[in-house]
């Protein structure tokens, strides 16, 4: 798809770029370029990233997203989630939500794989990446998140257990479906 063009097209300006997302077959293949926002309303396949960051205990970081969020606004989320944007490569679209939602740069960041996902209406192709980032700490974006906190395996469970409805679907499809425990690098 990179006969599109766009008014604004550097890397620095992927985030602009990001309101137009490529709505992909089955398989993961791009079909076309529509705004964000018809495609979530047309509930049409779109690619996205997960990331899992962990830390040096290898505990997993949940991040609870800001109040004004116009999607699951003060849930606990994943460490990271966007869509990809229009002819943005999964790992690029990987470091800018880290820099977006969480400030980080510079996270080695691990491929684990893609699939298609459902969740709720959305059907999501989604690349999932994971970084251990160590001893190093995590300053979230006010706007993005509001706060965060490193949980294991049974803490992680227990949230699922008794309090799902303070959880994004994306989180509990992270949890039913085992990613996050399951390859920690």
């Amino acid at each position: 798809m990179s006969d599109i063009t766009y008014p604004n097209t550097s890397a620095a300006n992927a985030v602009s770029r990001g309101s137009h997302i490529e709505v992909v077959d089955s398989n993961g293949k791009p079909l076309m370029v529509m705004p964000s926002a018809t495609a979530h309303q047309q509930q049409l396949a779109m690619k996205s990233v997960f990331v899992l960051i962990y830390n040096k205990q290898g505990k997993f970081f949940l991040q609870r997203r800001a109040d004004n969020k116009a999607l699951a606004p003060g849930m606990w989320d994943i460490s990271a989630a966007t869509h990809v944007g229009a002819d943005e490569a999964l790992e690029a679209a990987a470091e800018r939500v880290l820099l977006k939602e969480l400030n980080l740069t510079a996270a080695k960041l691990h491929y684990q794989k893609s699939q298609q996902v459902r969740i709720d209406d959305a059907t999501l192709w989604s690349s999932i990446y994971s970084a251990n980032i160590g001893t190093k700490t995590l300053t979230p974006n006010p706007d993005e998140v509001q706060d965060g906190l490193y949980v294991d395996a049974e803490e992680l469970q227990s949230l699922y257990e008794h309090f799902p409805d303070m959880l994004t679907p994306v989180l509990v499809w992270a949890i039913e479906a085992n990613i996050i425990f399951a390859s920690t690098s």
